[in-house]
């Protein structure tokens, strides 16, 4: 019995596994963001709130009092398409460049959200890309892979 329902094996491995997942990336990154120097502040702060959410996400799966997570319903095609996506964008990313590596992902995710009409995908994913450029590249002088517009 874990917290008033019994949760067989299977289901609390279910349960366990995203807070552990993202323990793992987390501790991966401060590894890697230790050795970077300067550049390496950031990914290690977003690390660390990553691994302070994932140590509470854990707890709270240990100390609640029902069954959350429920597959029910999710559709596996989209999620493997979403995160195929997400390697792809990843790949490319030093290949092609942040700005047309990142136009190319929103205008995929908007599409794939059921907007057709051009007029609507391209300027939501031009808009999308400056306001992350600036975001990263200008305000918190992020380095970002750039095939141009690199300064």
């Amino acid at each position: 019995v874990l917290g008033g329902v019994r949760l067989n094996n299977k289901q609390l491995m279910i349960e366990l596994a995203m807070p552990v997942a993202f323990m793992l990336m987390a501790a991966y990154v401060i590894v890697k963001g230790l050795s970077m120097g300067s550049e390496g502040v950031f990914p290690i702060m977003c690390a660390g709130v990553l691994l302070i959410c994932a140590v509470y996400l854990l707890v709270q799966t240990l100390m609640k009092r029902e069954v959350v997570v429920k597959l029910e319903g999710v559709n596996l095609p989209r999620v493997g398409l979403t995160l195929l996506t997400l390697l792809v964008y990843v790949f490319l990313l030093k290949k092609i460049g942040y700005a047309i590596d990142t136009f190319l992902l929103c205008a995929l995710v908007i599409r794939s959200l059921g907007y057709k009409k051009f007029h609507v995908i391209v300027p939501c994913s031009v808009i999308a890309v400056a306001v992350t450029f600036v975001i990263f590249k200008v305000l918190l002088s992020v380095p970002l892979p750039m095939v141009f517009l690199d300064f």
